[in-house]
């Protein structure tokens, strides 16, 4: 009888502990990923029109009032040294789904103490600005 009541109290710990098989989040968050990497795309493209126009910009910020882009919360931008910066907090799935958007870029990283580093880990050799937080993930151009 005892082996009954354990049976059937470790089954109720697992069944309690196993999640269940959510297709419609994971699509949610799969397209809300896609989303994310298609605006960090676009953002980086009016960038580089914003810096075509204006070249002798060199350091500091790029304001989005002057990109004609409304403003994201999670995405952000800096020059130094010629070089811009455009970084976001990074969340599980959203290296995959920037790769995915722009056919495997060497040009996406995590920062790591205040060095990129590629999707596999790889130091990318580039040094960021100090106000790129560890952990966020930076497409480099």
């Amino acid at each position: 009888m005892i082996y009954w009541i354990l049976s059937a109290f470790l089954g109720f710990i697992i069944w309690v502990n196993v999640p269940p098989n959510d297709q419609a989040g994971l699509k949610l968050q799969e397209s809300i990923l896609n989303q994310r990497a298609v605006q960090t795309v676009s953002y980086i493209n009016e960038i580089n029109d914003w810096r075509y126009k204006n070249p002798s910009q060199q350091d500091g910020t790029i304001p989005d009032s002057s990109l004609g882009w409304s403003s994201v919360p999670y995405l952000h931008n800096v020059l130094q040294a010629g070089r811009v910066y455009v970084w976001q907090p990074d969340t599980p799935g959203l290296m995959s789904a920037l790769l995915a958007q722009t056919r495997q870029s060497a040009l996406i990283g995590r920062v790591a103490a205040r060095r990129l580093t590629d999707s596999a880990g790889n130091d990318m050799q580039v040094s960021v600005p100090a106000s790129i937080a560890d952990g966020s993930l930076v497409y480099l151009n």
